[in-house]
């Protein structure tokens, strides 16, 4: 229950310290950015440390992105 408090308290610093400025400046793209990733990364974060096993993510990289190299010609 204490690692869920930090999570917490750790991404709601990353967002007092980040937000202010990309709404004063009117960054509004920057911001949709910004928090898609900081969500995403947030639920993850809070799964792991909940104890969720996830599962490993390189395999599903690996067969999405092999495609589109090999038709780079990057592989």
């Amino acid at each position: 229950m204490f690692n869920i408090f930090l999570v917490i308290i750790a991404y709601v610093l990353i967002c007092l310290f980040e937000v202010p400025s990309l709404i004063r400046d009117k960054y509004w793209r920057d911001l949709a950015t910004f928090s898609v990733f900081l969500l995403s990364a947030f639920i993850l974060s809070l799964l792991m440390a909940a104890g969720v096993k996830l599962p490993l993510i390189d395999p599903m990289l690996y067969k999405a992105f092999t495609p589109l190299f090999e038709w780079l010609g990057v592989i």
